[in-house]
Order: C-alpha cells, then sequence, then structure tokens
C-alpha cells in the first residue's frame, strides 16, 4: 500500500481520523498512510449434486486501510492499523484489523485484533497468480452461499481459505511479538526483507475480539449438536471450536543466493478446548495442536513451493476406543513471472474425520490454473480454472435439503477478476 496523506483530510475524515494534527510530519507526530483495495470477480459454476442454483454470479469487496505512524527521538517507531471492509452480503461494514503496534531494535509488537503470526508469514503454495489458487477466493461467501455452494461446509473446514490459518477465526484480540531479522543480506530492497525473524503470539481466546470479554470455562449446549466445537452433523463442521490460552511460535527465513531466492516458515500453535453440558452430561474435547512449515523457491521467473498442516485431533470429541482421522492438508504448485503476466498451476489436498461419532475419512482435493496482467500499475485482471473434487467415507451427517451437500463429488469453477490496489 502506497501514498501518505499529508495535506488535507477529506478522504481520512470517511473513517473519523480527520484531525489539525493528521497533515503535521514534524518530529513526534503523526503521518496517515491511506491505502486499500478494490475488486469485481464474475464467476461461473458447474458442479455435482447441485439444485436449484444458478451457474453465474457476480461479488465485490472494498477494503480502506488506515495506518498513522509516528517516530520517536529514540527511533521508536509507533501507531496504529485499522482495515475497514464492505464486503458482507447485507451491506454491513466490518473491520478484521485494528491494533496498535510499537516497533524498534528490539523487533515488533501488535495488540489488538490481527492476524496470527503463521497467517501473516506463512509459507504455501505460490499463489500470486488468478486469485489465489487454491489459497484464493474458492471458498468466498458465507456460510454455504460460496461459490461451491453444495460442498461449501464439506471443504471449508478440511482447507479452508487459507492452509497456514490453523484456528478457525485467526483475526481475535491478541498480542504478537516479531524478532529483528538475524542473518540478513545488505543490498537488498526495502521492501523485500531478508534473514531470520522468530514470532511469538498469545490470545487468551480465539473467538474474542475488540471489547468482547468471555472468561467463561465452560458452555452449556444449546442442542445435542451444537457446541463450542461445533456441530458434528450436516449443520456444521467439526472444527470451530473456542479455544482458551491460545499461545502460537513459528519463524520465517528470507534470503538470495546465487539469483535464487528462498523463502521457509515453521509454526506451532497451542489452546485450551472447552467442555460443554451440565455435569451428568458434560462433552470434553481435545485441546489445539497443530504444526504448519512451508518453503519456496524461486529462479528466473520461476517459483516453486508447498506447505503442510496438521491438526491432528484438535476439537474432536473425547470418545474412549474412538480413532479418527488427523485434520491435514498439503499444498504444492509453480508460478512463473515474466513483464506484466504471472502464470501458475497449485494443488491441495485436505482431509479430516468427517463425523466425529463414526470412523472412515472425508478429503478434498483443489487444482487450481491462472493468469494475471497487470493492466496499469495498481490494475490488475486474473483468470482462474479451479477443479474441486470431494470424497466421503462414511455418514458425514444426511443433507436435510436433499441436495447431496455432504456427498462425494467435483466441482468446476470458472472466476473473472478484476483488481485496483492503491
Amino acid at each position: 500500500m502506497k501514498g501518505f496523506l499529508l495535506a488535507g483530510c477529506a478522504a481520512v475524515a470517511l473513517v473519523g481520523l480527520c484531525g489539525p494534527a493528521a497533515a503535521d510530519t514534524t518530529p513526534g507526530k503523526f503521518d496517515i498512510k491511506i491505502g486499500g483495495d478494490a475488486y469485481f470477480t464474475v464467476g461461473a459454476v458447474a458442479q455435482s449434486y447441485e439444485r436449484n442454483t444458478r451457474s453465474t454470479e457476480f461479488t465485490n469487496r472494498f477494503r480502506l486501510q488506515v495506518t498513522p505512524k509516528a517516530q520517536a527521538d529514540n527511533g521508536i517507531e509507533y501507531g496504529a492499523n485499522l482495515r475497514v471492509r464492505a464486503w458482507n452480503a447485507d451491506g454491513r461494514l466490518d473491520a478484521d484489523q485494528a491494533y496498535i503496534f510499537v516497533g524498534g531494535n528490539f523487533g515488533r509488537i501488535e495488540g489488538g485484533v490481527t492476524p496470527g503470526p503463521n497467517n501473516q508469514y506463512g509459507v504455501t503454495a505460490p499463489s500470486g497468480f488468478g486469485t489465489g489458487g487454491v489459497v484464493g477466493d474458492w471458498s468466498e461467501g458465507p456460510g454455504v452461499n460460496t461459490w461451491l455452494n453444495n460442498q461449501a461446509t464439506f471443504l471449508e473446514p478440511i482447507v479452508g481459505g487459507g492452509y497456514n490459518n490453523i484456528t478457525n477465526t485467526n483475526w481475535s484480540s491478541k498480542l504478537n511479538y516479531f524478532t529483528p531479522r538475524f542473518f540478513g543480506q545488505s543490498g537488498g530492497p526495502d521492501d523485500a526483507p531478508s534473514g531470520l525473524m522468530g514470532m511469538l503470539s498469545f490470545a487468551p481466546s480465539n473467538l474474542s475480539i475488540n471489547t468482547d470479554v468471555t472468561r467463561t470455562r465452560s458452555m452449556t449446549a444449546l442442542a445435542p449438536a451444537q457446541s463450542e466445537c461445533g456441530s458434528f452433523d450436516s449443520s456444521g463442521p467439526v472444527m470451530g471450536c473456542r479455544y482458551d490460552n491460545v499461545w502460537e511460535v513459528g519463524a520465517r527465513y528470507d534470503g538470495t543466493f546465487g539469483g535464487f531466492s528462498l523463502s521457509g516458515s515453521a509454526g506451532f500453535i497451542q489452546g485450551g478446548a472447552r467442555s460443554t453440558g451440565i455435569a451428568a452430561t458434560r462433552t470434553n474435547y481435545n485441546d489445539l495442536q497443530a504444526v504448519q512449515f512451508g518453503g519456496q523457491v524461486g529462479y528466473a521467473g520461476f517459483l516453486v513451493g508447498g506447505s503442510y498442516l496438521n491438526a491432528g485431533n484438535s476439537g474432536y470429541a473425547k470418545t474412549r476406543g474412538l480413532f479418527l482421522t488427523d485434520q491435514s492438508a498439503i499444498t504444492a504448485g509453480i508460478s512463473y513471472e515474466t513483464g506484466p503476466v504471472v502464470v501458475g498451476f497449485n494443488y491441495a489436498h485436505g482431509e479430516d474425520a468427517g463425523d466425529v461419532t463414526v470412523p472412515g475419512t472425508r478429503a478434498a482435493n483443489l487444482y487450481s490454473i491462472g493468469a494475471t496482467y497487470t493492466l496499469a500499475p495498481g490494475f490488475t485482471t486474473s483468470l482462474e480454472y479451479l477443479l474441486s473434487n470431494t470424497k466421503n467415507e462414511r455418514g458425514y451427517g444426511a443433507d436435510p435439503l436433499g441436495n447431496g451437500l455432504q456427498n462425494s463429488g467435483n466441482a468446476n469453477l470458472f472466476l473473472w477478476k478484476n483488481a485496483i490496489t492503491f
């Protein structure tokens, strides 16, 4: 995101940040960096078990990011970050980032609603083409209203929209710490940091944001199929637990060697699962424990890489003698960039237990190919094709609407996306 608002405050006033100090750039005063992105997408879908649905749809999103930032006489940088989104189906605005930060020779600290370290810096398969391929826009939309309509609750809990996003709600109120880069290389561009960076994060609850105060250690289930760890039939996913005291650690490395670029990441996250129901009927769930790592190698415009994530039986109900499939996901892919064009292909495989009361596995395979062309600085157009293949070994709940919601099947998705980044 580029540009500083150094004079005037008309645009900033839209988000309530206009004031006489906004344009004051003397030492100790705040500069305000403003940017964002917007897109419009045309899509077409053909898939198995589809009834009473259109094959075409339009989507759009606008995000505005505002960062007031200042630097103290001792060199410490401090400020805040807000990202407002217009993307909800009911027209409401929301904010998925709202935090303060401070940085210096000691590293950087973030406090507030912000992605976790592995979500920010975790390395997956190359995704800089199309809408992002297997980590792109295929899962866009709330609930079952997605591009892959009748496969939404089947796919989303397994592979989600990002394979380094270990918890289902990664944008919780948390404290992040990032160390300075060690073993960095000099002479590189300012926007391409190099070296090894350590990462640490803590959140009291992964589903608590802003001024929410949720201190209860156990919850009473509303119904047998509903709990703090989601429902395990057609009404909801296996994932979705509320975890307490969530710790996340990780590391990220970037470097160049003889014309080759190298990036890698590794992360671990753990948290305590809650129990539900009254004492006589209480259900206990496995704690959150997950690992994620990935890497990429680049040379002469080519970029090759992938990732692996395993969350084991995190969030599954504790049932003696029941052995369930681990939750896991892998990605792999390649991209090539030449001038204003980026083309690529990537693949993902994810699986979990499906119904946590019956041994068995459900799995999803995603294949994506796409291209992005830069029409002008900050203006791109992209084409993408994604094939989804899902398999369900044992009954992950029946679909009450008869649309084959949990059945195995295929889906073909075509997306044409036009985006502005400023």
